[in-house]
């Protein structure tokens, strides 16, 4: 075994719970830190605030997307590269073909719907999977871009 293949003593729904776990720790981690940077530029609230809290929830967004390689690496999910290059484009596949415009008022639906999207991407992309639950994954991705895209 390489160290790019995944354990073959690890079931694929737990490589899935690691990725979720992994990705709340890194939003956890991350959004944390964007809350003291804003707080420590004085914003009470207000539009004055509104360009630095957006710059800066981006920024530690980007940060948190970035250093999933690292934590999955370290909770074993292998090939943790792939699941970390996926995992955003299943969030954004989850974001706007399932979820629409109640994602956007609700946060903690963020978080949930990042969490299923690692876990969905360390599904896809582990080749002990049988075809056919990776082509049944595949299929719902499909669905949920189309659903998406119809509503553009």
């Amino acid at each position: 075994m390489t160290s790019i293949e995944p354990d073959p003593g690890v079931s694929p729904a737990a490589r899935a719970a690691r990725a979720a776990g992994c990705a709340f720790v890194s939003l956890a981690v991350w959004m944390g830190l964007a809350y003291a940077v804003i707080q420590l530029r004085g914003c009470v609230g207000g539009m004055e605030c509104l360009g630095d809290a957006l710059g800066v929830i981006f920024l530690c967004l980007l940060g948190a997307a970035l250093s999933m390689w690292g934590l999955l690496r370290l909770a074993r999910v292998r090939p943790a590269w792939q699941v970390a290059l996926a995992g955003p484009g299943v969030f954004l596949l989850l974001a706007f073909g399932l979820l629409g415009r109640s994602f956007r008022n609700v946060p903690q639906l963020w978080v949930v719907a990042i969490m299923a999207a690692y876990a969905l991407a360390a599904v896809l992309v582990d080749l002990r999977v049988s075809g056919r639950a990776r082509w049944i994954t595949v299929g719902v991705l499909v669905a949920l871009l189309v659903a998406g895209l119809a509503r553009f």
